[in-house]
């Protein structure tokens, strides 16, 4: 039998206010201990706005119903209204903890890795992820072991910052087919090498359909926003689908079994994958 392992990225402060107590209730109704990516810094999604011009962007927006995935004031953070920071709802974060899940660093500002990481400084990087580890660990009282990029987009300048992070164990910032060791680091990527429920929002069953019949052990990225909020429908159903046939790991689970001796090193590329606005690494 493959494992599955959800790994959960929480972008925004809806998504942590809203959707995690949601999807927090279904997996324990399920059973399953999950891996959430965790972002601690500003919301200032309303920037996304500018995204509006690609038609790509503007289709998957439509295509998820962002705005009740998102809420109004979202899409309002960081032009009109003042970002809210996610590190204030430390209670959500630390039940996360609490209920047996791992809590793994996503971001300090999704949108700025998101939008601007190829023009970012390596000093720009270094204060983005010393202010993220710094509030990780103001709440967790300890130093992640992962680190998951935004948008699934990074750097090289990222990737040489992120070396000289001895505590990070591994990687997940790819939606590569299967697990290898990054080359700059020389640290192991854990890709996430399912489709999200938002590329095939019409039929779920696809998901499902491959999670099962994956030769290999897959990762299916969730959002807070969308399977905690007007996806979480078909996120049961998934759930549902899948369950008899799914043995459950965590990222540090999934990581430690591993065999890590005769993964191959390589470096990543680019591609933009199925169902998704801008490209991806893989």
């Amino acid at each position: 039998m493959n494992s599955i392992i959800i790994k959960v990225d929480v972008d925004t402060f809806n998504g942590l206010e809203n959707g995690v107590p949601k999807l927090i209730k279904v997996f324990d109704e399920f059973n399953i201990k999950a891996t959430f990516y965790v972002t601690l810094g500003p919301d200032n999604s309303g920037k996304a706005i500018v995204n509006l011009l690609k038609p790509s962007f503007l289709k998957k927006m439509l295509k998820t119903k962002a705005t009740s995935s998102y809420g109004f004031k979202t899409a309002l953070y960081g032009t009109i209204l003042k970002p809210p920071i996610l590190a204030w709802l430390k209670d959500n974060l630390l039940k996360i903890q609490s209920m047996g899940h791992e809590v793994e660093f996503h971001a300090y500002d999704h949108r700025l890795w998101q939008d601007k990481i190829y023009n970012l400084s390596y000093t720009d990087i270094k204060d983005w992820f010393e202010k993220g580890i710094s509030a990780y660990f103001s709440i967790y009282k300890k130093y992640p072991k992962s680190f998951g990029a935004p948008g699934w987009v990074c750097s090289q300048k990222a990737l040489n910052y992120i070396k000289g992070l001895k505590f990070i164990k591994f990687l997940s910032l790819s939606r590569a087919d299967t697990p290898f060791i990054e080359e700059t680091t020389q640290l192991v990527e854990i890709p996430s090498n399912l489709p999200c429920l938002e590329e095939n929002p019409k039929d779920f069953t696809d998901v499902a359909d491959k999670a099962i019949n994956k030769t290999k052990n897959g990762v299916l990225p969730v959002h807070a926003e969308i399977e905690g909020g007007p996806f979480i429908d078909k996120f049961i159903k998934l759930l549902n689908l899948i369950k008899s046939n799914t043995n459950f790991l965590t990222m540090n689970e999934y990581f430690l079994e591993l065999d890590k001796k005769n993964l191959n090193v390589r470096k990543f590329e680019s591609k933009i994958l199925p169902g998704r606005a801008f490209s991806c690494l893989v």
